[in-house]
Formats: structure tokens, sequence, C-alpha cells
């Protein structure tokens, strides 16, 4: 009897010869019967993640900067006001924390992948409108 268990992740990466998604486990590519070394296939799996969860973050980091947009006008609603004032601050702090970390963790990685740049661009993106944010939120004196 087979159990789905989700310890056992299947392991993905490019095949080095047409590129297209294949697990780690088959001794050859099934598009283009390239073998595949599976020590090589271990190596580039592990990239594969990383790259992949350098966009996951960035996507998150977007989301975070969007969402300062409606904690600041919830401010000022009757009832809602701690709560946007809440939010918006939280996000104040968060959003930086978690640009840094992410340019700690992922700001040098070199690769091909076609949605790596995208998620550089929204990292500075976020840095950048969280800058804003944060310059036009200072009390004026």
């Amino acid at each position: 009897m087979s159990s789905l268990s989700l310890s056992t992740a299947v392991h993905v990466f490019p095949c080095p010869k047409c590129s297209e998604t294949i697990n780690t486990s088959m001794p050859q590519c099934p598009f283009c019967s390239t073998a595949i070394d599976f020590a090589s296939a271990e190596t580039a799996s592990a990239e594969t993640s990383r790259i992949s969860q350098a966009c996951s973050d960035a996507s998150y980091l977007k989301i975070m900067a969007w969402a300062l947009i409606p904690f600041f006008f919830l401010m000022f609603l009757p009832f809602l006001s701690l709560a946007g004032a809440a939010g918006f601050w939280f996000l104040k702090v968060a959003i930086p924390v978690m640009a840094i970390r992410w340019w700690i963790k992922f700001g040098k990685i070199k690769t091909t992948d076609p949605d790596f740049p995208r998620a550089r661009r929204s990292a500075i993106t976020v840095g950048i409108i969280w800058a804003i944010v944060f310059l036009l939120s200072l009390p004026i004196h």
C-alpha cells in the first residue's frame, strides 16, 4: 500500500541539455534522453529551490508593500483606526527587516532563471516604496 508523505518531497531541476524540468531520481531526461548524474541533479535541485524561495519571498515583500495603502486609509475610519495604525506601523518596521533579509539571503545569486530578475526588481521596488512611505509619514515641524 502506498502512502502519501510530506517527507518524500520531489526534487526537481532543469535538464542540463533541454532545460525541461525533471525529477532528480530520473536516470535520464524523458524529453531529450540525456543521462543525468545524481550528484549534479541534487546540486541543481538545491539551486532551483533557492531561486524559487527568492522569488516567493520577493512576492511576499510586494504584498506587504501594497498592504501599506489600505492600512493607511483605515487609520482615518472610525472604529478601524486602531487596526489601521497597528498594521501600518507594523509594516513600516517589518518591510525593511524583510527586505534586508532578502538581500542578505538572495542578493548575490547569479542565475539565468527568467523569474529571478523580476524578483530582484520587486525587492528594489519595495525598498523604494517603503522609503517614500517612511519619508511621507515623518512628522513635519
